[in-house]
């Protein structure tokens, strides 16, 4: 039974998983990437020795428009600055029409939460039939009727 609810809990928590959004923040502005991602109210973190930029994958894609909006079109590892802010979000549009059609399924950021609400069920079953039900069989059923 701790085993299934350790799977269950394990299956629901929603710890942040952090992908790269800049590889060099010292080609770019930070403190207004910064900036903006803050006003976003979205969860980065900057690894300083390696001069990178984190943000959580399930607010990577706004993290990505954000950054658009202003100017800054970024598809992992290239950054694009624009002047125009139409041309931004028309290139940005574009890689994700892109990313869309050639995506794969376990990118995408929903598909580890699936993977491990499947694996608690699987190990709910097996706990079901091979603990449970014998159990509740002895329990029910006489000597005699087995």
């Amino acid at each position: 039974m701790l085993i299934a609810i350790f799977i269950v809990k394990w299956a629901n928590e929603d710890s942040p998983i952090y992908r790269p959004l800049i590889q060099d923040m010292r080609l770019v502005d930070s403190v207004k990437i910064a900036d903006v991602l803050d006003q976003e109210r979205i969860y980065y973190y900057a690894d300083v020795k390696n001069h990178m930029l984190y943000v959580n994958q399930e607010q990577s894609e706004l993290a990505r428009v954000s950054l658009a909006k202003i100017g800054i079109v970024i598809e992992y590892p290239e950054i694009t600055k624009h002047s125009d802010l139409n041309k931004a979000y028309d290139a940005f549009i574009q890689q994700k029409k892109l990313e869309e059609e050639t995506g794969k399924i376990w990118q995408k950021p929903w598909f580890f939460k699936v993977v491990k609400l499947v694996m608690g069920a699987l190990v709910i079953i097996v706990l079901i039939l091979a603990v449970v039900r014998p159990a509740l069989a002895s329990i029910i059923y006489d000597e005699d009727e087995k």
